[in-house]
């Protein structure tokens, strides 16, 4: 029984994509073949890394302040006024920040609707009381 196949997009070269476009042609096989088989190649040979190791080389789901900074290209100072704004999720753990990748990558990709955070995260209602009364103190 044949092994279940899943789409896959790719944008490669023009000219890598007309070379393939020919072997498979002078192999009377088709492109997707072609591709699996290198594909397993590679993999085989250990020449893909990272592929194999899965998720032990994935990024940290956890990000300090100095992290995210160096993420999103920015120093912290400028993290920071994103976070105290409520612009950027984030928890404070005694005097240090500990950030979300997943849902710092969300806020960058726009799709970080301020009703679905949590409580505690910057910029909830619970956090703007918190800054009012230590001002007003």
């Amino acid at each position: 029984m044949p092994e279940t196949r899943t789409a896959l997009f790719v944008r490669i070269p023009a000219s890598r994509a007309r070379q393939l476009d020919s072997r498979a042609h002078s192999l009377g096989r088709t492109k997707q073949d072609l591709v699996n088989d290198l594909l397993e190649s590679a993999l085989a040979a250990g020449e893909v890394s990272g592929v194999e190791d899965g998720p032990r080389d994935a990024p940290d789901e956890v990000l300090t302040l100095t992290e995210l900074a160096e993420l999103l290209k920015l120093d912290d100072d400028a993290v920071l006024v994103r976070v105290h704004s409520g612009e950027l999720p984030g928890r404070r753990f005694g005097g240090e920040w500990r950030f979300s990748r997943r849902a710092v990558l969300d806020w960058l990709d726009g799709h970080d609707a301020p009703e679905r955070r949590p409580p505690g995260f910057a910029g909830s209602s619970s956090s703007h009381i918190v800054a009012h009364s230590v001002e007003g103190v």
